[in-house]
């Protein structure tokens, strides 16, 4: 079947449910999908009193053809950083992961860090929402769709992909937490939930791919 429009599915932060309980609906529908991971887990593990998984133990997944992102190395506001702290962060990221996508911590994104970080990277994802288009107009700027328990729902994220396809834009969804029996998390969708979904987009006539494949194609 023809397809058009596009579809990148991304994972913040790197926590052990999301490795549990995504990693495994990926592989059964065959959709590939980007995690940014810290180089550092301990301190955002520690601020989160959630298990996060070592950014080693990620590293296996790229052999079959999920990309892992840079989320720096100790997830700070990278716009609030030294040049000398701002290049530390995105360079030894870079060369621990090979990284060629960044996904900025917390959204934070200036003219300053974007600068800074095309020196290592092709792309960068940020929290701005909106469509893209392939080739991106601004690379080291891509807009995406950030779900929450607040704003996520099977049917808004199906929408969002047919949406898509209508108009041969490119959709990113941004994930964090992933299960069923997060309660205390905001930024947290379920895993049965997230499998709906993905049941819809493996159905759906998009490119499912990643952003580096995107943006290196």
């Amino acid at each position: 079947m023809f397809k058009r429009g596009y579809v990148t599915i991304v994972f913040d932060d790197g926590y052990e449910l999301v490795y549990e309980n995504a990693v495994p609906l990926l592989r059964k529908y065959k959709i590939p999908a980007v995690f940014a991971v810290p180089i550092n887990e301990k301190d955002l593990e520690k601020g989160e009193q959630r298990k996060i998984r070592p950014w080693r133990e990620w590293l296996h997944l790229a052999k079959e053809g999920f990309e892992i992102a840079s989320h720096s190395v100790n997830h700070p506001n990278l716009t609030k950083l030294s040049p000398q702290e701002l290049e530390y962060e995105l360079r030894d990221s870079s060369e621990k992961l090979e990284a060629t996508t960044i996904v900025y911590p917390g959204g934070a994104v200036d003219d300053k860090v974007t600068a800074q970080a095309s020196e290592f990277y092709s792309a960068g994802r940020t929290v701005h929402y909106g469509f893209e288009s392939v080739p991106p107009r601004e690379p080291m700027r891509l807009k995406s769709y950030n779900f929450s328990r607040k704003n996520f729902s099977v049917f808004k994220a199906n929408y969002l992909a047919l949406y898509a396809w209508l108009t041969n834009s490119w959709l990113i969804e941004t994930y964090h937490m992933v299960d069923d029996n997060e309660s205390d998390m905001v930024h947290s969708v379920r895993t049965k939930d997230l499998e709906r979904h993905l049941r819809f987009l493996k159905r759906l006539p998009v490119v499912k791919a990643t952003i580096g494949d995107l943006i290196n194609s």
